[in-house]
């Protein structure tokens, strides 16, 4: 107990000192995550990033937080969710394990054009389409939570002050904004939207150049240096990947890449192996063997034949 304190103590001292605290008034801020059931690794996960970091980080600034499992009013959750993802001051989204229900409710919450920070666990390959967005990467380990705390408070401010927040729904929109001038008014508000696109755009590039780092994808691995990471501590698999009633395409490959690399748990992965058989095989190591459950679990809850055994 008392090394959580100071722990928290750490983290809302540095957050008071590089940003301040916000307006008199609270604000809320709504957190969106993935859950599971009640004790799983998600929900311990989840909880531990909104009570240790979320939670003391925000609340010393002037939030008042608050998560899903949390809501103690009657009535349909799924109304009152998305109630606060229309209504909050701030929303944060946990986007580890790229869960269904979260990237839906960011959706609504960038149809709003309201103010988001996302945080992610790093080696977390992220969607194309949100890729390119501001988002926290962290490290799940103690020293992963004094960082994650000094970086969270400062973006929430940041956000709160975008008095026009940018995200993928809104580039289509303003694209829409950009056809009807070019159609029915021309001149100036042509010239305008250009430049301002251009300036997007820039911002982008240097936000995806910042995050590149930290995006684990396979074309950016370098095979002959992760070796050196194996120890006695990895687990290392291969597993055998096929389909039932149809043969394996290069998209599989991608697919099965990404359900291996989203635990944020691999050391290793060697490049795949294509069998004549039109089997795809991999090996890559893991830091538990739990870990192992999950990556077929996904696999085959996405229609794909799965024999792995250790390497």
């Amino acid at each position: 107990m008392k090394e959580n304190t100071e722990m928290d103590n750490i983290i809302i001292s540095s957050a008071d000192t590089e940003i301040g605290l916000i307006d008199e008034k609270k604000k809320t801020c709504f957190v969106i995550s993935p859950l599971g059931h009640a004790n799983s690794e998600t929900r311990r996960a989840a909880d531990g990033l909104i009570n240790s970091v979320i939670k003391p980080v925000l609340e010393a600034i002037g939030f008042a937080v608050i998560a899903p499992h949390e809501i103690e009013n009657p009535g349909s959750i799924t109304n009152q969710v998305i109630k606060y993802l229309l209504n909050a001051d701030l929303v944060v989204a946990n986007l580890t394990e790229l869960n269904p229900n979260v990237m839906y409710e960011l959706a609504v919450r960038h149809a709003k054009r309201l103010p988001v920070v996302c945080v992610v666990e790093d080696r977390t390959v992220l969607p194309f389409d949100i890729a390119t967005e501001r988002t926290i990467f962290y490290t799940n380990d103690m020293a992963g939570v004094v960082e994650l705390g000094q970086k969270i408070g400062k973006m929430a401010i940041e956000a709160l002050h975008e008095t026009e927040p940018d995200n993928p729904i809104y580039r289509v929109v303003d694209s829409q904004i950009m056809q009807e001038a070019i159609l029915n008014k021309g001149g100036d508000n042509v010239q305008a939207y250009i430049i301002n696109s251009i300036t997007d755009l820039s911002n982008q590039i240097n936000n995806l150049s910042a995050n590149f780092k930290t995006v684990f994808k396979p074309s950016n691995i370098d095979h002959n240096n992760m070796l050196g990471q194996r120890s006695i501590y990895t687990i290392n698999y291969t597993v055998t990947i096929s389909k039932k009633e149809s043969h394996l395409q290069l998209a599989d490959e991608e697919k099965v890449m990404h359900a291996i690399l989203k635990t944020g748990k691999v050391f290793h992965i060697d490049p795949p192996v294509w069998g004549s058989d039109g089997k795809l095989k991999i090996t890559f190591g893991l830091s538990k063997s739990l870990d192992i459950d999950r990556v077929v679990g996904d696999l085959v809850a996405n229609g794909y034949l799965v024999a792995y055994s250790p390497s």
